[in-house]
């Protein structure tokens, strides 16, 4: 029968086709099987006669019988661990660096003077005539400068910036000022002539401070140390607006033969260091020492220090008077200059006024060096103290 036939005919073909699924999945299986034996096959071997302990060396260890590909995954594997190894030493060794180097600065800023008691009788009684005799006219030595002479005999001062604190109540400026025959040795030294990331807080060398008097204007180096924040790096806070120089206008700086003595703040700016920064321009600021220079006169420093400043203010400046200035590195433009000039305060002067006065200058009456105007434009730009 022809219909009978046929079903037998797709019955057949209907056992066949599962026949043949059924091979396939048997196959697979074992293909699955072997797949599994031929990874563990290694392992297995190895399980068979070593401890935990070998087994875990082998497996990151180069070892006898390693195919090239696993040789390769081991040796970059413990080139990775030494690696690390020595990026957490690198970064101990810093923190702890670090760590030194604040604690020195405490200790160096724990030596701070006793000025309110000492008073140099015998350069009053100079100043008042009772003695005219050269001798009687030599300033003396005070007494709160003996003891960090004794410890340094380089020391020429003291300088701080009264009420600027960190979160301790600790002065950010309030350092002793060395002089060197160098402008180099105190960038790299400190007080106890030690190697120091830091340096010191420095004088110009080439000018005078001694018992027969000082420069006209005395330029006091130190450096800016980024987020450390030691030294002077907290002087680019200046840079934020003029109500942190209303807040901090004074600076506190007496030589060793000085007592009480207060600067004011009435200029800060960039500077370049060398002609190549400004289209062959440059404002010399550290070369104003004396003002009976004829190639250094007050007239000219003066108004490169006013054109520049970023801010200005009601005060009388004279060659007669006696100034400080004040420079760190400026950041925000490679190998630039922030400087900060002060006047010391006289009879005459009225501070009150003087502070009162304070205005910010606009970005289009200030003079930038053209490698700052490269970056930013005729614009004041701060980036933070630890920039």
């Amino acid at each position: 029968d022809p219909q009978t036939d046929g079903c037998a005919y797709a019955a057949n073909a209907v056992r066949d086709a599962a026949e043949r699924r059924r091979r396939d999945r048997e196959e697979k299986g074992l293909i699955g099987k072997m797949s599994m034996a031929n990874e563990t096959l290694h392992i297995d071997k190895e399980n068979d006669n070593t401890n935990f302990f070998v087994r875990f060396f082998k497996y990151f260890i180069p070892w006898k019988g390693d195919h090239a590909a696993e040789v390769v995954r081991k040796v970059i594997f413990i080139g990775s661990i030494a690696l690390f190894c020595s990026s957490v030493n690198q970064l101990t060794d810093f923190l702890e660096t670090d760590k030194d180097t604040l604690e020195y600065t405490a200790q160096i800023q724990s030596l701070e003077p006793d000025f309110t008691d000492d008073i140099n009788f015998d350069q009053v009684k100079a100043d008042d005539g009772e003695n005219s005799s050269p001798e009687a006219k030599q300033r003396k030595v005070q007494a709160w400068a003996k003891k960090l002479l004794k410890r340094n005999k380089e020391v020429v001062g003291w300088i701080k910036i009264p009420g600027f604190t960190n979160s301790e109540g600790k002065e950010y400026i309030n350092y002793p000022v060395l002089q060197h025959s160098d402008n180099d040795y105190y960038l790299t030294h400190n007080i106890d002539n030690q190697p120091y990331e830091s340096g010191s807080i420095y004088a110009d060398y080439v000018v005078p401070i001694d018992k027969n008097g000082q420069a006209d204007n005395i330029t006091i180096y130190g450096h800016h140390m980024r987020k450390l924040g030691t030294s002077f790096t907290h002087l680019a806070e200046y840079k934020s607006g003029v109500k942190m120089l209303k807040k901090y206008p004074i600076i506190e700086f007496n030589t060793i033969y000085d007592t009480n003595e207060e600067y004011v703040i009435f200029s800060c700016f960039v500077a370049a260091v060398n002609e190549s920064q400004d289209n062959g321009h440059l404002f010399d600021y550290w070369r104003y020492r004396n003002f009976d220079d004829q190639d250094y006169k007050f007239e000219t420093w003066i108004d490169n220090v006013e054109k520049s400043s970023w801010y200005s203010c009601d005060i009388q400046c004279d060659p007669d008077d006696d100034y400080i200035t004040l420079s760190t590195c400026s950041n925000e433009v490679a190998n630039m200059r922030w400087v900060i000039v002060a006047k010391k305060l006289d009879k005459d002067d009225d501070k009150e006024a003087i502070l009162a006065s304070y205005k910010e200058k606009k970005d289009k009456d200030i003079y930038f060096p053209q490698v700052w105007r490269n970056v930013w434009g005729n614009s004041k730009k701060y980036l933070g103290w630890s920039y």
